[in-house]
């Protein structure tokens, strides 16, 4: 991403408080006169993607305990781009890893700041399409990674594990839908309404096409 470039301010002084899986640095910023001191996270960037598996028709997601927030999660897969490594090396390997799917096309979707007041990391969002799974992936170490499939998305980060329209209905048989999942995480929220968006348009295209071509 391009750098913002503020002639006011100027940092003076960086100071590394805590290392370990990632930084915390204590930084002074001086406007003028004024000087104040702010925390910020070294986490590196990182890289993520919206899957779907052209064969199952499905989009794969991950769930996976997150500590910060102590509790578990459906999310796109991610994770941190290593030194040498470009976004799209970064997701090839992480969907290898966390979901032994192999990818067949990937599509550049956006870059952006996942929290600027406290971080400077990137994220990269791509949306991948996949057709072979060649190994059961669960990340690595001690990730714990599960796959969940996911039969259509919704509008505002809704996921349907079960899609309503193509359910198989027996007389007497009481059916039960589960409710769809709300995500609460920012890339894949960005992730799925951007394929939500997308396809969308698709659909009044080919509705404009198609109205065309009747009246030729």
């Amino acid at each position: 991403m391009e750098e913002n470039v503020v002639t006011e301010y100027q940092v003076t002084d960086r100071e590394v408080i805590h290392e370990g899986f990632v930084n915390l640095e204590k930084v002074t910023v001086e406007k003028g006169d004024s000087q104040r001191t702010r925390e910020v996270l070294r986490t590196g960037n990182c890289s993520s993607a919206l899957i779907y598996d052209t064969v199952k028709e499905k989009y794969i997601f991950v769930e996976q305990f997150r500590a910060a927030v102590e509790g578990v999660m459906v999310e796109i897969v991610a994770g941190s781009i290593d030194e040498g490594e470009t976004p799209e090396q970064a997701i090839k390997r992480e969907i290898m890893e966390e979901t032994g799917y192999k990818v067949d096309s990937l599509v550049h979707v956006k870059d952006f700041y996942t929290s600027p007041g406290r971080t400077d990391e990137i994220m990269t969002v791509f949306y991948a399409e996949v057709s072979e799974q060649v190994n059961e992936g669960g990340g690595i170490g001690d990730e714990d990674i599960s796959l969940v499939e996911v039969e259509q998305i919704g509008m505002g980060g809704r996921l349907f594990f079960q899609d309503p329209m193509n359910m198989e209905m027996t007389a007497g048989v009481e059916q039960k839908l589960l409710p769809p999942y709300q995500l609460i995480d920012a890339k894949s929220l960005i992730a799925v309404m951007w394929r939500e968006y997308n396809s969308t348009l698709k659909d009044m295209a080919d509705v404009i096409t198609q109205a065309k071509i009747r009246t030729m």
